[in-house]
């Protein structure tokens, strides 16, 4: 199962909200972003207890994150990488 968490973080904060969230084991992708919101992150999981676990237990609780916007994956297709020549 997967999850797209959108980050609001406090104003230069970012470096340093960025590497501590890549040593979680479920987040897969960090990405600084412009736009409403400041980090996104992909985060895969086993069930959606095990996504609400690590949102609430270890992605809320670092210094600096001020709100989360999760959204659940419901169908995903990823693009075909073509073969090397």
């Amino acid at each position: 199962m997967e999850a797209v968490v959108f980050l609001n973080i406090d104003i230069g904060a970012e470096d340093k909200i960025m590497e501590l969230l890549a040593t979680i084991p479920e987040v897969k992708a960090v990405y600084f972003v412009y736009g409403p919101y400041d980090i996104v992150i992909k985060i895969e999981a086993p069930d959606i207890d095990k996504i609400r676990s690590v949102v609430r237990e270890k992605v809320r609780k670092i210094d600096g994150i001020r709100s989360t916007t999760t959204l659940i994956v419901a169908k995903s297709h990823t693009k075909a990488t073509p073969p090397r020549a």
